[in-house]
């Protein structure tokens, strides 16, 4: 006598009774990951004759569904979550006797949904209209680092992303635009450092130097921490203190500059016209600097000099002041002609680390950069890009030469010469060390 399946036996039922064996021991081992040619070949068919098989075998089974299961597309439908995702867990109560997952997964695909998939692979066990629905609030999650190892799950849940997403997984595949910083944050990895700062600045509360910030974080060392937080507009420096803060803070203590060149231009627009010595007394109060940094900012394109003397705002009708020529150091040369121009300089970790280069203000003075902000392009004669320098108020600069530096096979202590041709606006960079003396042929 036959019977009637109950609500919590008819899955199991068709598995049993729909499918033979041999689609059983298919729909299993395809489930489970495993290719079709070795599947079919265990059955003495092809691959495509396999994939027939089983997708046979899953219509009837949605048929099967269809009569025994009752209203169980609706009850998935009203599993799904506000994104539009259905964990295979939530389904257990509903779709019970699957204790593998193969008939719930086939039941899913049934109705139009696919198993999530992330750079990290397939998600198990989580179904959208979409396999790539899931990476975008994925993204969204990500786009809100750095965070605290515990911030994770509530972050996760405030973008809907369920509760069975393998998240540690997927956010530390070598994919992963973020990894692990200290304490188990969630950092990015092109910024680690500045994120592990950033969050341990939050704990600490209030301003801290460069050196306890690259202690407490492991960074490498003052000057490279203090260099990328200058960089960093989550962070600003405190002066007189030589403290760093995050910019979101409201300090008394942190003035409304950002560099000094801010700050003498808002004196100017306050005060009109003034001396040198007055100019620089009223921006050292309010921005406290060296006179000789003051001075720097004196080229700058937005400030120049009156018909009396003075100082005051280009747009009020001063005539800019060009920067007056430096004394030329020994390691910049020229060729008889002028123009071949040669710089030698010492490979270092900022080099490396595909920092800016800063050079000798007698350089940009050569090349007409008299004024701040100027830049002249120089296009490398390899094809390996170009080569930017750029005068600041602040300093003279060389644009990263990191990829040249490899490529010449330098290492940190090679000496290395520029060499720029103006008449051609082209560069090269080549190794100048002495072979006896090489660092990088002693690390052979």
């Amino acid at each position: 006598m036959s019977v009637t399946p109950t609500r919590e036996s008819w899955l199991l039922s068709i598995w049993n009774s729909g499918l033979d064996g041999r689609e059983r021991d298919m729909l299993t081992r395809r489930h489970a990951g495993e290719p079709l040619e070795p599947i079919g070949r265990s059955y003495g068919v092809s691959r495509e004759r396999a994939r027939q098989v089983m997708a046979v075998a899953e219509e009837r089974v949605l048929s099967m569904a269809d009569l025994l299961g009752g209203d169980w597309r609706e009850e998935i439908a009203a599993r799904r979550s506000t994104r539009g995702f259905v964990s295979e867990g939530s389904l257990a109560n509903d779709l019970k006797g699957d204790p593998s997952g193969v008939m719930r997964s086939i039941l899913l695909r049934g109705i139009g949904l696919h198993e999530c998939r992330t750079w990290a692979g397939t998600v198990a066990g989580l179904w959208a209209s979409n396999e790539a629905a899931l990476e975008p609030y994925v993204r969204e999650l990500i786009a809100r680092a750095p965070f605290r190892e515990e911030e994770l799950r509530e972050l996760a849940a405030a973008q809907d992303i369920p509760d069975s997403v393998p998240l540690e997984s997927i956010l530390t595949h070598p994919r992963s635009p973020l990894t692990r910083g200290p304490a188990g944050a969630w950092v990015r990895r092109r910024a680690k450092g500045r994120d592990a700062a950033y969050l341990w600045l939050a704990d600490e509360g209030e301003p801290r130097r460069a050196d306890t910030i690259s202690v407490a974080i492991g960074g490498k060392g003052e000057r490279v921490v203090a260099e990328a937080l200058r960089r960093d507009d989550r962070f600003r420096l405190i002066r007189p203190e030589g403290t760093w803060a995050l910019s979101e803070w409201s300090l008394p203590q942190a003035g409304s500059h950002s560099n000094a060149l801010e700050a003498m231009l808002e004196v100017l627009g306050e005060h009109g016209p003034l001396n040198r010595s007055e100019l620089f007394a009223l921006t050292a109060r309010s921005y406290p600097v060296s006179a000789a940094r003051l001075q720097q900012c004196l080229i700058s394109d937005r400030i120049g000099i009156t018909s009396d003397g003075r100082i005051d705002l280009v747009e009020r009708g001063a005539m800019p002041m060009e920067e007056k020529e430096p004394q030329r150091p020994s390691h910049l040369v020229t060729d008889d002609t002028g123009q071949i121009v040669g710089v030698r300089l010492r490979v270092d970790r900022e080099i490396l680390r595909g920092s800016g280069v800063i050079v000798h203000s007698w350089l940009t003075w050569y090349l007409g950069l008299r004024l701040a902000p100027m830049s002249r392009n120089f296009t490398m004669d390899d094809g390996s890009g170009v080569l930017t320098i750029r005068r600041n108020t602040s300093a003279a600069q060389l644009s990263s030469v990191r990829t040249q530096v490899m490529s010449a096979g330098m290492t940190q202590g090679c000496e290395m010469g520029v060499v720029l041709r103006l008449d051609h606006s082209t560069a090269s960079i080549r190794h100048a060390c002495d072979p006896a003396a090489c660092p990088a042929r002693q690390l052979d």
